[in-house]
């Protein structure tokens, strides 16, 4: 079972809404300040829902960038072609 504290140095974490298609990039730092280092990423999927429509999706996508302090950025839907 995958938790927060193996995501953090160098994974960034966003939901995506099944419904309407909106992506938001989770706050990793503040899930692991409030939740602790250990806490499952399978409780993190159950707690997901879209502000925007407010369905509830266990989407979760986990992208790595590289070492912490890195800038990146996931584009769901996206063409990744100029």
């Amino acid at each position: 079972m995958q938790t927060l504290s193996e995501l953090s140095q160098c994974f960034q974490l966003y939901a995506v809404c099944e419904s309407c298609q909106r992506v938001a990039r989770l706050n990793l730092e503040q899930l692991l300040a409030t939740e602790g280092p250990e806490y499952p990423l399978d409780r993190v999927r159950m707690r997901l829902y879209c502000r925007q429509c407010r369905a509830r999706s266990r989407a979760l996508r986990i992208v790595y960038v590289g070492p912490k302090g890195r800038t990146a950025d996931f584009r769901w839907g996206q063409s990744q072609v100029p």
